[in-house]
């Protein structure tokens, strides 16, 4: 994963320098405020240890709410006065929730339907391309989500803090907005957004493979400044 971060703070770095010569004095710095809310739809690739009882623990997937905010500096460039291209770094902090039914063992042969979730505080790095057609902002991009923090909560069973074979939650996302334009430089953006997350692997004595992962999906508002 630290080859995927170089990777796109590479790349970052050499937009930031190869764009704006690209489109010389049509293109325009700008930054974005962004405020997801949505929900998080869970995946489990699960994978017994060979000794180890098949029916404690597997996961049923469930949905939970989720929330977050970014800030997306980058370069804008208009093409004419209906159509624009960007490319910004999607930068932000995210609380990523995964949510599950458990079957967990409780006795021999007796097993319980328990709610167990996984809260994961985690830091965005990515890039988010984005072309606007008319008041329509379109954009569809990627990174990783880095775990500052992470615990998991069993109903009845409390919480514990959660052990990651990475840090690192890669992601994928395409969005969606509709603008309010004030003038040149300033617009509200009304939109959705959808992504993947894949992983992370939670370690866990019982199983050689503990992968989460989630559909997200949600609305969010954005606040977008270009310096013209």
């Amino acid at each position: 994963m630290n080859k995927i971060l170089k990777i796109l703070i590479t790349a970052f770095l050499i937009s930031s320098v190869c764009i704006p010569n690209l489109f010389a004095n049509n293109f325009n710095v700008g930054i974005g405020l962004v405020v997801p809310l949505g929900a998080s739809i869970s995946q489990k690739n699960q994978t017994h240890n060979a000794d180890a009882d098949k029916n404690d623990g597997i996961f049923s997937g469930k949905s939970a709410f989720e929330f977050g905010v970014g800030i997306t500096p980058g370069f804008y460039r208009g093409f004419n006065d209906f159509m624009g291209f960007s490319i910004a770094l999607d930068f932000g902090y995210k609380r990523e929730v995964f949510s599950y039914s458990q079957n967990k063992k409780i006795a021999d042969s007796q097993y319980e339907t328990v709610s167990t979730i996984y809260y994961f505080d985690t830091i965005n790095l990515g890039l988010l391309p984005k072309f606007n057609v008319a008041s329509f902002f379109i954009g569809i991009g990627g990174g990783v989500k880095i775990v500052v923090n992470g615990v998991e909560k069993i109903k009845n069973y409390g919480e514990n803090n959660v052990q990651l074979k990475s840090p690192y939650i890669p992601y994928v996302k395409a969005t969606f907005d509709y603008l309010f334009l004030f003038g040149d430089e300033m617009a509200l953006g009304i939109g959705l957004y959808a992504g993947y997350d894949f992983g992370p692997h939670a370690i866990d004595s019982r199983f050689s493979k503990n992968i989460l992962s989630a559909f997200d999906i949600g609305g969010q508002i954005s606040f977008y400044f270009v310096n013209n």
